[in-house]
């Protein structure tokens, strides 16, 4: 009985070690770490660059607007002890209104700029992604993954693909 087991064991140690030599040269896997591709492609810091430059303008504007409203309300404390109760609740009252039209427009920009770096991701993120396929096909890969979603913990150099990824794309985001 006991030789039957150690026969058994014997031969599930070498079919599972013949099956691993099958697998390994038969699968072949790719990583590229997208976040990276998106920093590091031309387009992508194009982009990048754009998407700063208006959300540093758009900060200004607010800023401005900000210290308009911090002014007007130091002016209505000051002024509240001398106005009368009508003034002073008419200009509680346009404060109040100012301050809400402030804070739907922080608001607006906030998910304007959430939209706008979207959209502009989503375009880099199309484009890689045919470079990917386009990667897996003439390389042979039987999978590319994300590195970051797929929780990647280890891998070999030789399976990132992203500075491949980014230089094919950088050639051909010009053309498009």
């Amino acid at each position: 009985m006991k030789r039957i087991r150690m026969v058994l064991v014997a031969m599930a140690a070498v079919l599972g070690l013949a099956l691993t030599a099958y697998a390994a040269d038969s699968v072949k896997v790719g990583v590229v770490d997208l976040q990276r591709c998106l920093n590091e492609s031309k387009l992508g810091k194009q982009f990048k660059a754009e998407f700063t430059g208006e959300a540093e303008q758009l900060k200004a504007d607010l800023e401005k607007e900000e210290a308009e409203l911090k002014a007007l309300r130091e002016e209505l404390e000051k002024q509240g002890l001398v106005l009368s109760e009508t003034a002073k609740k008419e200009r509680e009252t346009i404060y109040n209104k100012r301050l809400d039209t402030f804070k739907g427009r922080f608001k607006e920009s906030q998910q304007a700029l959430q939209r706008k770096d979207q959209e502009l991701t989503r375009k880099v993120l199309k484009g890689l992604q045919g470079i990917i396929g386009e990667l897996g096909d003439t390389g042979g890969y039987t999978l590319i993954v994300e590195k970051q979603e797929a929780g990647v913990i280890f891998m070999s150099s030789a399976s990132d693909l992203t500075d491949e990824v980014v230089r094919r794309y950088d050639q051909t985001a010009g053309k498009e």
